[in-house]
């Protein structure tokens, strides 16, 4: 019977080559993930950053910003703040995607309702850039910040039920009351650049199947986080806060109706800051989904008598809210 001899330094090199892999594999698995966060200055993008380094064993934070809206006040302590515009796909700020695990992306020109149309194509074309250019550096999993006036159309259909991620999209807010309606705006041109943004994650998904591994996408639809402490009681129907409101309009609800349909959907739209951060967590540390496929969910917090579902939420970031607007 034949034997085949395996020579002495190959078997040498072989044992050598695991050894080291499995080295680098420890590395790896012991050093922070590394995740960008861009609008990394603003309300929820700051929020995040501060969270994650307090786990800095876990987490390192980029953060990409616009110099207009970097404040050093907003930088969390033991981030990276790289100031670019990510209007410019050839930007400096491109650089920093290259070695990153993850890319959470919040920036927006107008994060606001009342964005106009002009404002929310330049959002697009952020989001086109990020996910874009994530792709090509090689980063392995992207959260989107989308937003639930994708589906605010369903306001007015009470008979609907609940709002489900695969229900067809509704976008923009339109409130009853005129005067929050001027102050606020009706959300369609805010709500279609998030959609925007969906299709392209779930086009970037579906376009890899079957070939070599690149991002993973979950897509959040964000409800209503505010700044600061966001506490229940500061929240209005007219779904905006007053300082991001359009100046020069604005007044009390034009009838009761109007204020309990737009209060009590503004209501059941609050994502406390704790849930939202738990949220956020979660995605960047689930599994990834089959092959083409990409996680699209609501992210409210469990609050009483809301029209959001959250079953789709739990069963893919495995965690649930924990606060309710109407018991605080």
């Amino acid at each position: 019977m034949n034997m085949r001899v395996l020579d002495p330094r190959f078997a040498a090199a072989s044992a050598a080559l695991g050894a080291a892999l499995v080295l680098l594999a420890r590395r790896r698995a012991r050093r922070p993930r590394r995740v960008v966060i861009t609008g990394g200055c603003g309300n929820l993008g700051s929020k995040l950053a501060a969270h994650l380094l307090r786990s800095p064993e876990d987490w390192s934070v980029v953060l990409l910003e616009h110099p207009a809206f970097h404040s050093d006040a907003k930088v969390a302590e033991g981030a990276t703040c790289v100031l670019g515009d990510l209007a410019d796909g050839g930007g400096a700020w491109a650089a920093a995607l290259r070695g990153a695990d993850a890319v959470v992306h919040f920036s927006a020109v107008n994060p606001y309702p009342n964005a106009s149309w002009e404002e929310s194509a330049a959002s697009m074309l952020h989001t086109f850039n990020v996910l874009l250019l994530a792709e090509r550096a090689g980063v392995r999993r992207v959260v989107l910040a989308s937003s639930n006036h994708v589906m605010g159309g369903y306001k007015e259909k009470r008979s609907h039920g609940l709002v489900r991620p695969a229900d067809p999209p509704a976008c923009g807010t339109p409130l009853r009351d005129p005067a929050h309606l001027a102050a606020s705006g009706d959300a369609v041109a805010y709500a279609v650049a998030k959609l925007t943004g969906e299709q392209l994650c779930k086009s970037l998904a579906a376009t890899r199947r079957g070939l070599l591994p690149g991002p993973s996408y979950y897509m959040l639809r964000i409800g209503w986080c505010q700044p600061g402490e966001n506490m229940p009681a500061t929240l209005s129907a007219a779904g905006v806060p007053p300082e991001f409101q359009t100046q020069g309009v604005g007044g009390e609800a034009a009838a009761a109706e109007a204020e309990d349909v737009d209060g009590d959907w503004f209501t059941g739209m609050w994502l406390s800051n704790r849930d939202f951060l738990s949220y956020f967590e979660a995605a960047l540390r689930a599994p990834a989904p089959p092959s083409g496929e990409a996680v699209l969910v609501n992210a409210m917090s469990n609050n009483t008598g809301m029209r959001w579902s959250l079953e789709e939420t739990v069963a893919a970031l495995g965690v649930a809210a924990q606060d309710d607007a109407r018991r605080p």
